[in-house]
């Protein structure tokens, strides 16, 4: 969690995206998220991408552990909020917008219960012993049938220390075999990436379905 506050703090996040990702608009309305639902982002940031969301109809809930990230996303788009303490978390309110601060692996089961989520960078950010918990509660903040668009970035692990860690095709398939159906919808090379030293790096868009049973 230190590390992520100081990456905030001295603006050092390169992950932020001064646009739509495109892979969210391209591949969005294939994962069939009810029209008005509920729309869950892990470790949102400031992401653009919720705007995009919201555009749409969607209400986004958000959740992030950092102070400043909430802070930029609530300045930069001018929202009036309303924020109040829920146990260990704080939960901020602008509509169609919710940000919930705090341990996201410690947001109680039910605090938000989506019709679907996105994540684009949020389990490579995760480190890998820690993924199965984000799988779960993934599972504890959405309604059975809920379904989500999963952006992925791999390369060999040893190549570079994370984040952002490693998420093979294999991997995402192991972590959710239990109560989900996952396809891909998209396998990319991303040449433009081995600048950072790395000998491969692809992503892959994967639709994942929670199974209601």
């Amino acid at each position: 969690m230190t590390f992520w506050h100081n990456r905030w703090k001295t603006q050092q996040i390169g992950w932020h995206r001064a646009a739509y990702n495109d892979l969210l608009t391209k591949h969005w309305d294939s994962i069939g998220a009810p029209d008005g639902g509920e729309i869950l982002v892990p470790l949102c940031g400031k992401s653009l991408d919720m705007l995009w969301l919201a555009d749409r109809g969607y209400s986004v809930s958000g959740l992030e552990m950092v102070e400043e990230a909430i802070e930029a996303f609530v300045s930069e788009n001018r929202l009036d909020v309303k924020s109040e303490r829920t146990g260990d978390h704080i939960k901020h309110s602008s509509h169609p917008f919710t940000v919930h601060q705090g341990d996201f692996f410690e947001l109680p089961e039910g605090t938000v219960l989506a019709d679907a989520w996105y994540d684009r960078a949020a389990m490579i950010a995760v480190p890998i012993e820690s993924r199965t918990a984000y799988v779960d509660q993934i599972r504890k903040l959405t309604k059975p049938d809920a379904v989500g668009l999963l952006i992925t970035f791999a390369y060999p692990q040893e190549e570079m220390d994370g984040p952002p860690f490693a998420l093979h095709d294999d991997h995402v398939m192991a972590l959710f075999s239990d109560g989900f159906d996952v396809e891909s919808l998209e396998h990319l090379d991303l040449g433009d990436e081995k600048d950072r030293g790395l000998s491969s790096v692809t992503s892959t868009v994967f639709r994942i379905s929670r199974r209601s049973d």
